[in-house]
């Protein structure tokens, strides 16, 4: 390369070229560096935004079933039983659990438990209405929240559930069967209380001799059994 021309620049010249030409190499070694480094944070708060999103799936959603989580559930029944208790409406809700579960963990296997109870899941999802919430209430239970819903539509709804759990066919030659208590909303009741009656009911029903929903007249506190068929 002839290299002639720049002799004939001032020494001055050439230096301040050489600066120059130095500064733009920095600028541009400036840029490069800025430019991964807005690429690294993007990255991140991408990765954070992920985080996030799977934080409150994780908050609202049973990872293995997809249902509410037991306080989801109970968030919603506060504000289920304040609108119901301004306009006077029904509410009720179901607690069902699956009979003899521990055993069909422990002569299937884990794995097999856990497929009984996403199939579950996903038969009661298809059973209930849009304005109804089901969630995981923990182990082999379910929890329904039922709007404008009695005592007896509860315990209808219940005795569907019993009898399609009983004909689901999840387990090969093995009858799933689930017991479930219902309760209804009282004048002074607090979900907290509503749940904690169902829960109640769930156990005389297993009482009963599983394989049965029942239900406690909040007026008489009398309770209706609905037995298998």
């Amino acid at each position: 390369m002839n290299l002639h021309w720049l002799l004939s620049y001032p020494p001055f010249s050439l230096i301040l070229l050489g600066s120059l030409l130095l500064a733009l190499v920095a600028c541009v070694l400036l840029l490069l560096r800025l430019r991964r480094a807005r690429t690294a944070l993007e990255e991140n708060r991408s990765a954070n935004e992920m985080n996030l999103l799977q934080l409150r799936r994780s908050t609202h959603a049973d990872p293995l079933t997809g249902l509410h989580t037991r306080q989801q559930l109970m968030d919603t029944g506060k504000q289920e039983l304040t609108r119901c208790r301004r306009y006077q409406q029904a509410l009720s809700v179901v607690c069902l659990d699956i009979d003899h579960f521990n055993q069909v963990n422990r002569n299937f296997g884990d794995r097999v438990g856990d497929s009984v109870l996403s199939g579950l899941a996903a038969m009661f999802k298809g059973l209930i209405r849009e304005s109804d919430t089901l969630c995981r209430w923990g182990g082999g239970s379910f929890m329904l929240l039922l709007p404008h819903t009695s005592l007896n539509q509860a315990l209808e709804l219940g005795e569907k559930l019993r009898q399609q759990t009983s004909h689901s066919g999840l387990l090969v030659d093995t009858e799933i069967t689930i017991s479930l208590g219902c309760a209804t909303l009282t004048a002074d009741d607090s979900i907290e209380g509503l749940t904690r009656r169902a829960e109640n009911a769930l156990h005389k029903a297993k009482a009963e001799g599983r394989n049965c929903t029942l239900g406690l007249d909040p007026a008489c506190g009398q309770k209706q059994v609905q037995q298998a068929s």
